[in-house]
């Protein structure tokens, strides 16, 4: 089993057609990126080995110290970086392509509702108590609906990914499990953001998407989840390179541990 942390910036949310959103999805088989977390940290003076949010704007980001501790300490740790940015136009252009290859063509519509867009997605089957099977829908903003379906289709195309780099390390493996803990929706944990993702997740494998099983768990206090904490600042950097203009920036050549997709 893999363990997986996940953070955006600068939210789940698409606001004006030209704001780039970051997703960065860390991953490792025994939680590697929690100890690359706070040596990065250790590395940028924090004391309690714990990264800041890179929104409340830490002495390392003004000080522009961040991006060389953390290229530092990847190289020594067997930790799986995986980015993608995106303007929010380009996400919702890509929309339908993205709801076809997770095989929710036909199950999502649109309406209105207090004269904001949303996105009706389901049916859903959900297992209750002595095995009662039920359908459930989720109403989601189209605001919020249109960079889910991104983040999960970003997701579960790094599953597919990983795998033949898994295998040339372990050629035995034709199936690995995800425990992927992102960083809270908004709405929070039972919200229809995170409902929906969970719906997607959880039916990944029984749809031939991905060779193993996504299982999920979110925290109820971010200070108790450094692994979403250190994508939040990758997410931050990253985004500000984007804005400073990416054709100028280039990353350190670190083998598989990062890959960075920019879509245009």
């Amino acid at each position: 089993m893999y363990l997986g942390s996940m953070d955006h910036s600068p939210s789940e949310q698409l606001g004006e057609p030209d704001d780039w959103h970051t997703t960065v999805l860390l991953l490792s088989e025994a939680g590697q990126h929690f100890d690359a977390a706070k040596d990065v940290a250790l590395r940028l003076g924090c004391r309690d080995g714990l990264l800041r949010k890179w929104s409340k704007n830490p002495r390392y980001r003004r000080n522009g110290e961040f991006g060389a501790a953390l290229m530092d300490v990847l190289p020594g740790q067997s930790v799986f970086v995986r980015v993608i940015s995106a303007q929010a136009r380009t996400i919702s252009q890509s929309y339908p392509h993205m709801i076809n290859q997770l095989g929710l063509s036909g199950l999502v519509e649109s309406f209105l509702k207090n004269e904001k867009p949303y996105l009706k997605f389901g049916p859903f089957k959900r297992v209750k108590a002595e095995a009662e099977l039920i359908l459930v829908y989720f109403d989601v903003l189209e605001r919020q609906a249109l960079p889910l379906i991104f983040i999960c289709h970003f997701v579960l195309r790094m599953h597919q990914k990983l795998m033949p780099i898994i295998k040339k390390l372990r050629p035995e493996i034709d199936w690995v499990d995800w425990q992927l803990m992102p960083n809270m929706f908004p709405g929070g944990v039972g919200g229809r953001m995170a409902s929906l993702f969970h719906a997607v997740m959880s039916g990944a494998a029984r749809q031939g998407l991905v060779a193993g099983n996504m299982r999920l768990m979110t925290f109820d206090d971010a200070r108790d989840d450094p692994g979403s904490s250190f994508a939040d600042n990758i997410a931050g950097w990253l985004s500000e390179k984007l804005g400073q203009g990416a054709e100028g920036f280039a990353l350190p050549i670190i083998g598989d541990s990062f890959d960075w997709e920019i879509w245009t």
